[in-house]
């Protein structure tokens, strides 16, 4: 299957992907859980959640959000068809899945927020989601130990991803680090990913005014002139960081074949290819 395209990645068809993948690696049918928080995130991202600005980022907005779902989902099927170990049960399935519905909730702001947007929040946007993860899930009645594996795989994204995490269990580690390599794979695979650059540029820019540009420049902070060079900088950052990353993680991208059935991994090809057109486009 290709990657999915703009207009197939909508809420209906990512969550009937999410079901369908479910029902092939489990005996029972029917994702209740997943399914509500799925409804309740959607509403936050569309200004529906009492207390919120609807999501006025336009690069990490729902639509980013759905295109983490299908590698990360797929990613878990292809760990349990080839026999890894361990197994990941019905039970982490949910939770990884509910961690990547809410692992950008962090750039929505809050009634009274009004100054800029959501974008401001880059470098802290992980926290926050945790936050709000932290908060809901409590207010729609899950125990506190299962939100406390949900908030540890949310810890396992971001610009700079915490690779200490002290997971709680081997099942903990392999679905955050599922996570955190399909929140790569997800947008660096899109058909329109080199397009949506000068967007996520933008929200770069903005969150380096809100955080101090000289700040940033102390901490050690990579920050970009602008889009072009964002762009041209890319393939390195796949080749230097992103590679690394999945390997840190445990190349988690390489249980993808496993899903289809054979050597397909439709996110790496679909990358490489988004690299060799900035390649050969930005000289």
């Amino acid at each position: 299957m290709p990657v999915f395209s703009r207009n197939e990645l909508t809420p209906e068809n990512i969550l009937k992907h999410i079901g369908k993948v479910h029902d092939e690696n489990y005996d029972n049918h029917g994702i209740p859980l997943v399914s509500r928080v799925f409804r309740d995130v959607v509403d936050l991202f569309d200004g529906k959640r009492p207390g919120y600005h609807r999501c006025d980022t336009q690069y990490h907005d729902l639509y980013h959000t759905m295109q983490t779902v299908p590698p990360f989902v797929e990613i878990i099927s292809g760990w349990n068809k080839s026999g890894a170990s361990p197994k990941v049960s019905e039970d982490f399935f949910a939770y990884g899945t509910i961690a990547v519905l809410l692992h950008d909730t962090g750039y929505i702001k809050e009634i009274g927020d009004d100054e800029g947007t959501g974008a401001k929040y880059t470098l802290t946007h992980v926290q926050r989601s945790i936050d709000f993860a932290n908060v809901y899930l409590r207010q729609i009645g899950l125990p506190v130990a299962e939100i406390r594996h949900i908030l540890n795989i949310i810890r396992c994204t971001g610009v700079t991803i915490d690779l200490n995490v002290r997971f709680r269990n081997d099942q903990e580690r392999v679905v955050g680090c599922a996570l955190g390599t399909a929140d790569l794979l997800g947008q660096m695979s899109s058909p329109d990913y080199i397009d949506t650059l000068p967007v996520l540029f933008d929200e770069f820019a903005e969150s380096y005014s809100f955080e101090g540009v000289e700040k940033l420049h102390r901490k050690g902070s990579t920050l970009y002139a602008d889009a072009d060079e964002l762009i041209r900088s890319t393939p390195t950052f796949y080749e230097k960081v992103a590679l690394k990353r999945f390997e840190m993680m445990g190349s988690m991208e390489t249980y993808i074949p496993y899903h289809y059935g054979g050597r397909t991994n439709p996110y790496m090809t679909a990358i490489q290819r988004n690299i060799r057109t900035i390649k050969k486009k930005w000289k």
